[in-house]
């Protein structure tokens, strides 16, 4: 029996092989997918960085400029993640640093920048929800034309949105439907 060429030996190590290329191929794919999701502010990130020489003040060591631009990038990871408040910290880090540094004023600017567009689609966001109920309101009422004045609204803002589509399927389903009232009484 020594000689079995059925021994488990070789199947069970290409199997072993074959389970490890799949974790190793669902880990690949997992991390190139989470990757996916973090915000893109490709004109914060991908900037740049002048040598030292260019843009060190007067008066200012090398290694107080590569300090105050590590708490620059650290700024701007910061607010990558939405921590503004943390990345605010780290710009008065490298205030203290190199005070009066042209990079410092730079980045706070891509910041408020980026702070600004994220907070307008954060209220875009609620606007849309607003007028999505306003409309359900309006479809329940009977109120159809009320509830198309509310989802136009919706849909200049943000016409692919999921409520708003939702809704405006509701609208008109329930408009279709024998009975219905074209106006409040």
């Amino acid at each position: 029996m020594a000689d079995d060429p059925r021994g488990p030996g070789n199947g069970l190590l290409y199997a072993l092989l074959g389970a490890l290329s799949v974790v190793v191929a669902g880990g690949g794919y997992y991390i190139y997918r989470n990757n996916q999701d973090l915000p893109s502010i490709p004109q914060v990130v991908q900037q740049p960085v002048p040598a030292p020489q260019q843009a060190a003040p007067t008066g200012h060591s090398a290694s107080q400029v590569a300090q105050a631009r590590s708490a620059i990038a650290d700024a701007r990871r910061m607010a990558a993640r939405g921590d503004f408040r943390g990345a605010e910290t780290a710009l008065q880090g490298a205030d203290r640093i190199v005070p009066g540094f042209a990079e410092t004023a730079a980045a706070r600017r891509e910041i408020a920048d980026f702070r600004t567009t994220r907070g307008d689609a954060r209220r875009d966001a609620a606007h849309i929800a607003t007028l999505v109920e306003a409309a359900r309101i309006a479809i329940a009422r009977r109120d159809y034309d009320a509830a198309d004045r509310a989802l136009d609204e919706a849909e200049r803002i943000d016409a692919q949105d999921p409520a708003v589509v939702r809704t405006r399927n509701e609208l008109l389903e329930a408009a279709a439907r024998p009975g219905r009232r074209d106006q409040q009484h």
